[in-house]
């Protein structure tokens, strides 16, 4: 059983750590200190395998807690937890060799996550140093994990001086594997060398399992491969989905270069395959950005909630419908947005459009539960279309819809007559296409948009011919007409006269 030193000057967090980890069900002997002194002091008396360590506390802080205490104990597993405001010393911790840090306030399913890892390093580490670290297989996959999860090459060599350590110069690449389900616990380690293998034809490459989820592939450099990395990833993901008949997902790392740059490739590998979530029935990652530029310049996530509620309030389906729809497009781009923070905004989403539906709390509850179980996004977006249909249908948004898209247009041109109009610009102010508002406009006005315009633009002329002493040719340009022989046209065919003789005449 690993013992853990849980160290805060807040009672109430070390409680709350201690209760998640009993609550988690993880085998471990805990110990509290209130400040970096008195648990430098319970270290000195007895090791810990862990320590579980605030970044700020009175008499010491925790970045100089962790290096002291790493000198008593190379092995020692250590993570931090602060504010968003400690971020400077979380990067200082992590240069001491940290498993990993959480940011305040701590979420349980992180909390579990970092101690599965963390847990499993250390039985890794355990059972290396059972078997004494004889065999070169086995001490290249204990320096391997250490590079990846952040150790530095320098310590390695250093506590590893007597052995050969050439074999790190070989790799500049690497793949990280992953299963949902626990295929690599199932299945003899060879199996998955053999497999890997026959893809590589020959080809030398390195196979690390760190978990029975996730493995990584280490490749040596590109010069000594005869295929495209690509193409190898490629082959590689069908041939192990084919043969362990689950599902695999693979990520690529970028080359790197040195020793210290392992834990970086890693670490980008596996935020790749974080974006998962984003899309479905896709194996192979990182994937190519493909977010439009303009989404950036989207409202934020409490305004768009808020127009929500606004148009609910005042039942107005149609800007019901394009504030749900914004919020829907803006993540569906936003890869590098955490599984958590996405689900807890469409929660807040599904809240809202609860108010304006029949059902009940229960039924409300369900649905949010339903949002934290979707693997991926698209889910949530059918649960989000689904329960925005039954609100638009409850507050009967077909006629009112299309009756607010053209007062919108209506509008717009009124407001910028004297600007160019098209199209293309009017759809774009009501979401909608380009053919289809030309048809609503019809249908719903009796006229042409192009010819609204020009009734708008010439009542604005004849007004200005009228009542001011404008030039004439100074009201062409303000009223949108950038040819003086096209707007005396215009002019003409719809008062019967030109500019110059209705201003006589009147």
């Amino acid at each position: 059983m690993y013992r853990i030193l849980i160290t805060d000057d807040e009672k109430d967090e070390r409680k709350t750590i201690g209760f998640l980890l009993k609550k988690f069900h993880f085998q471990l002997t805990i110990d509290e200190a209130e400040n970096g002194r008195e648990a430098l002091e319970m270290l000195r008396k007895r090791k810990a395998d862990i320590l579980f360590t605030d970044v700020r506390m009175p008499f010491m802080l925790g970045t100089d807690l962790a290096a002291r205490a790493q000198e008593m104990y190379p092995d020692l597993q250590i993570i931090f937890f602060s504010g968003y405001n400690d971020f400077p010393y979380v990067k200082k911790a992590l240069s001491l060799g940290a498993v990993d840090y959480i940011l305040k306030p701590i979420h349980p399913e992180e909390l579990k996550k970092i101690m599965l890892k963390t847990i499993q390093r250390l039985d890794a580490q355990a059972r290396t140093v059972r078997q004494e670290r004889l065999a070169s297989v086995y001490l290249q996959n204990y320096i391997l994990s250490g590079l990846l999860y952040g150790t530095k090459a320098e310590l390695l060599y250093r506590k590893y001086r007597k052995e050969d350590l050439d074999f790190l110069e070989k790799y500049d690449r690497l793949f990280l594997l992953q299963f949902d389900d626990p295929v690599f616990g199932w299945f003899p380690q060879n199996q998955f060398e053999k497999t890997a293998g026959e893809v590589f034809g020959g080809q030398p490459f390195h196979f690390l399992n760190l978990n029975p989820n996730q493995s990584v592939i280490f490749l040596q450099k590109e010069e000594t491969l005869h295929r495209p990395v690509a193409y190898i990833a490629q082959c590689l993901q069908k041939r192990f989905s084919s043969v362990f008949a689950k599902s695999c997902y693979l990520s690529i790392s970028s080359p790197f270069s040195g020793t210290d740059s392992i834990a970086a490739a890693y670490s980008q590998a596996e935020q790749a395959l974080d974006e998962r979530f984003f899309f479905m029935n896709r194996y192979i990652y990182p994937i190519p950005d493909e977010s439009p530029n303009d989404l950036e310049n989207l409202e934020d996530d409490d305004a768009l909630l808020q127009a929500a509620a606004d148009a609910i309030e005042f039942k107005d389906g149609y800007s019901l419908q394009k504030s749900v729809n914004l919020l829907m497009a803006k993540y569906q781009y936003k890869k590098k947005q955490s599984h958590i923070s996405v689900c807890y905004i469409f929660s807040r989403l599904a809240q809202i459009l609860w108010k304006a539906s029949s059902a009940g709390k229960d039924e409300l509850q369900g649905m949010v539960e339903k949002i934290y179980r979707c693997q991926y996004y698209d889910e949530i977006r059918v649960l989000i279309s689904d329960t925005l249909a039954r609100v638009l249908q409850s507050l009967d948004v077909g006629q009112d819809s299309a009756e607010h898209a053209i007062c919108i247009v209506k509008q717009y041109i009124q407001n910028h007559y004297g600007e160019e109009l098209n199209l293309t610009r009017l759809a774009g102010q009501v979401y909608l296409s380009p053919r289809y508002l030309s048809d609503l406009f019809i249908r719903k006005t009796g006229c042409g948009i192009n010819k609204y315009i020009k009734t708008v633009r010439m009542e604005q002329a004849k007004e200005r011919v009228l009542n001011t002493n404008q030039k004439i040719q100074d009201i062409c340009r303000d009223v949108g007409y950038p040819n003086f022989s096209y707007f005396c046209r215009s002019f003409r065919e719809t008062f019967g006269q030109t500019p110059e003789s209705f201003r006589t005449s009147h």
